[in-house]
């Protein structure tokens, strides 16, 4: 089946969908549903009628301190974007690097989920107060490394999917780098 994507408006899913295929049919051809969530109402109702997160992840998302722009629900075989924590995704180049350095991210961790990588790991459902130990993970450590290889090598042709035309370097946030990189 193949990744899939839900809740997106067709022209931004259009190129959502190219910016995928550049990591190729390893990571296409998951098993996982991509959720795009535009604005907070969608979550909160979400959370108050269907939740399939725990009560502190709807909390560390909606209201953390760290923003929480992406999940990813193994067991269920869902991606979940916020876009809301997005700033103009039309206009603003490092609006679109971050998104799809995030997406990559995301679908990093389905794609350890399939591979059935990191099976053991501790479960940390806030980064508020666990930043530290949330990026020492082995599987965010290798989750952060691959989004920042991808975007050194796709980042200027996922701009230009979004009508950018622009050259620039890719690096992750120094304190990410730092704990990843140790």
């Amino acid at each position: 089946m193949g990744l899939s994507i839900r809740n997106l408006k067709k022209g931004l899913e259009i190129k959502i969908n190219k910016c995928v295929a550049l990591l190729g049919e390893e990571y296409t051809s998951l098993n996982y549903t991509i959720y795009f969530y535009d604005n907070r109402e969608k979550l909160l109702k979400e959370q108050n009628n269907k939740p399939d997160m725990k009560a502190e992840q709807y909390t560390q998302i909606l209201n953390g301190q760290t923003e929480t722009a992406g999940v990813t629900i193994g067991e269920k075989g869902r991606i979940k974007i916020f876009l809301f924590l997005f700033g103009d995704i039309n206009r603003d180049p490092n609006e679109i690097i971050s998104l799809i350095g995030n997406l990559y991210h995301e679908i990093r961790h389905a794609w350890q989920n399939e591979n059935k990588l990191f099976q053991n790991e501790e479960e940390i459902s806030t980064i508020d107060g666990n930043l530290e130990s949330y990026l020492k993970l082995p599987s965010e450590k290798d989750a952060y490394r691959f989004q920042e290889e991808q975007m050194q090598k796709h980042g200027e042709r996922a701009l230009e999917i979004f009508g950018f035309n622009l050259k620039f370097e890719y690096q992750l946030k120094p304190e990410i780098r730092e704990a990843i990189y140790s």
